[in-house]
């Protein structure tokens, strides 16, 4: 199986080697005015037919050795000529070339003996209906033995003259195509490099000079594309109207593009110099607004308005520049060239669609090379510019950064001496505030021990008239809203004032300091008091305390009293007291006396009851009853 594949591959080399040897030769013939005569023939009735021509006499056709002179006119003429090919060229296939993208309309009639071919193209035609959907136009030879070709072209335009012609076989074409695909596509890739990174840059800084950019690149990209024909076939190809009508503006609009940047970039360096940023901005106004009438234009019309329109503006930005170097003394180099590059580049392609001056291709791409570079040249100058106010805004920030720095060390400086003087006065403030501390606890217990003195008896040391007076008001407020009793007791020595007269005064206040402490050591409660109510007379508040409870209490202080011996320093004396109780719940209603004048009355019948006795105010009302 692999055998006979390889002899059948070995047969398919054997054959087709001659094909390939003739197929590496590249076949190139130029048509010209040197080496082919061309006669033309153009009339005002436009609807001849291809038979018609052909029936035509030789008187009625005009013989001319200028190759299209009709210059930058709306056009329609027929053209005819023939080429001798020899036996070693018709043995592979041959293509008429026409090496223009801009024309309109041609109608193509290749005669080769007997063979005839119709082949119609140009940029207003649908690019579905090229022979060979490529920029530049190629048309196929019909196949004959014969060796005259006779070529008729109807030829339709409004702008483009020139018609550059040339006989190529497929290794000639093959290599021209893909030459120019390579040479378009970087220019395709240049392009979208800078308007990729134009429109990253806008993102970020948003900054009118960066949508200026994306415009320009945008606009010129489009337009040396439709120039080179890539954009007639394949981005309106099948609108292919778009291309008269949207070259010439396309070109204004990239200039008025130049026009912006160009016043962006002066306007920073002379910003009082206004004679310059006023003539850029009526320039750019102008431009644009000869780009929207464009629109509405014959091609011919447009095309002629928009190269006035460049060369005015061409004029008036180097005056502009002029005027800038002047007033600098600066010249802007790189502005300049991109001026010149996006200017002498139209220039030349402009000569060379029209028909007046044949350059060869090399200076053609050369043209093309030149209007590419323009986007690289104006993108140097705003990356520059970017750099230059980068390093800008650095200068500043470090200068600010410095002068904060500095500030920051003055704060530090200021801070540091206010913590100092807050340290001093913090430690002054708490000397003062520790020799206040002391002063007050002097002063809180010098306020005691004078409250003390106040509402301490200062014979017996239990409390006084004056304390028991206020207590008793604060017990009643606190009987009243507890709604609790309040029980009251009268203590009074018996027959004291014997003792003052038989044993003197120093006894009797012995007797009196020896009763105040017994009843004080059996109170237990911290809010139960003994009070010196006068002279020989005791009262003892007892709060939240029944008359049961009160009674206890009572025969307890009596009981340890009696069995109390005083000594003084002549006589040891037995003494003995009688208590009155009263208890009460206070009311709202019940008298501030009524618990005193109780208790009063309950120890005055104590006393009438033999002394050394507890009475209580209910027994003296029941004994008051009987």
């Amino acid at each position: 199986m692999i055998s006979v594949a390889v002899r059948l591959f070995a047969l398919f080399l054997l054959i087709s080697l001659p094909v390939l040897s003739i197929a590496n030769e590249n076949i190139r013939i130029t048509i010209d005015s040197s080496n082919t005569e061309f006669s033309y023939f153009t009339s005002d009735n436009r609807n001849y037919s291809f038979e018609q021509i052909k029936q035509l006499r030789e008187q009625q056709w005009i013989a001319s050795n200028n190759f299209t002179p009709y210059g930058l006119v709306d056009r329609n003429y027929w053209m005819k000529f023939s080429i001798e090919l020899t036996p070693k060229i018709i043995r592979s296939p041959l293509y008429l070339e026409v090496a223009n993208p801009l024309v309109d309309q041609i109608d193509v009639h290749l005669v080769l003996g007997k063979e005839v071919r119709h082949y119609i193209a140009g940029d207003k035609i649908l690019v579905s209906k090229r022979p060979i959907a490529t920029p530049e136009l190629y048309f196929p030879l019909p196949t004959s033995t014969d060796s005259t070709l006779d070529v008729y072209i109807r030829y339709q335009d409004e702008a483009a003259s020139v018609l550059p012609l040339a006989i190529t076989n497929s290794k000639e074409t093959f290599e021209q195509v893909s030459i120019h695909g390579i040479f378009i596509g970087m220019i395709i890739g240049v392009s979208l490099l800078l308007l990729v990174t134009a429109i990253v840059f806008y993102n970020r800084e948003k900054l009118a000079i960066y949508r200026y950019f994306i415009g320009l690149v945008s606009c010129g990209s489009l337009g040396i594309l439709g120039l080179e024909g890539v954009a007639s076939t394949y981005i309106w190809g099948y609108l292919p109207w778009l291309q008269n009508l949207l070259l010439p503006p396309l070109f204004v609009l990239t200039t008025w593009c130049s026009i912006q940047i160009t016043r962006a970039l002066l306007q920073e360096k002379v910003e009082d110099f206004s004679l310059i940023d006023n003539l850029l901005k009526w320039l750019s106004r102008s431009v644009v607004v000869i780009a929207a009438i464009l629109l509405a234009l014959p091609a011919f019309i447009a095309v002629l308005a928009s190269l006035i329109t460049l060369h005015i503006a061409l004029v008036l930005v180097v005056i502009a520049l002029v005027l800038f170097s002047r007033h600098t003394k600066q010249i802007p180099f790189l502005l300049i060239t991109a001026w010149i590059s996006f200017i002498v580049s139209l220039f030349v392609k402009t000569l060379y669609f029209s028909g007046f001056v044949e350059f060869p291709t090399l200076v053609f791409n050369l043209a093309t090379v030149s209007y590419t570079s323009q986007f690289v040249l104006w993108g140097a100058i705003i990356l520059l510019r970017h750099i230059k106010l980068n390093e800008r805004k650095l200068t500043i920030q470090s200068k600010q950064l410095a002068e904060n720095q500095h500030d920051y060390e003055e704060l530090e400086e200021i801070l540091s001496e206010a913590r100092e003087e807050q340290t001093s006065m913090e430690a002054l403030f708490d000397e003062r505030t520790f020799e206040l501390n002391v002063t007050l606890r002097e002063l809180q217990e010098t306020n005691r021990q004078l409250e003390e003195q106040a509402t301490n008896d200062a014979l017996t040391g239990v409390k006084n008239r004056k304390f028991f007076d206020q207590r008793l008001q604060a017990e009643y407020r606190l009987s009243r809203r507890q709604h609790t009793p309040l029980s009251l007791l009268l203590l009074d020595a018996d027959k004291f004032k014997l003792v003052n007269d038989n044993h003197g005064h120093l006894a009797g206040d012995k007797v009196l300091v020896e009763i105040s402490k017994i009843a004080s050591r059996i109170l237990k409660r911290p809010n139960d008091y003994v009070c010196r109510y006068g002279g020989e007379e005791f009262a003892i508040l007892l709060s939240n305390t029944e008359q049961k409870g009160a009674e206890k209490v009572a025969e307890v202080i009596r009981q340890r009293i009696a069995e109390t011996t005083v000594k003084t320093e002549n006589i040891d004396l037995q003494v003995t007291v009688s208590i009155g109780i009263s208890t009460l719940f206070i009311e709202q209603e019940t008298p501030d006396s009524q618990l005193f004048e109780q208790a009063d009355q309950a120890l005055y019948f104590a006393k009438e009851s033999g002394r050394n006795m507890v009475k209580t105010f209910q027994e003296f009302a029941n004994s008051a009853k009987s």
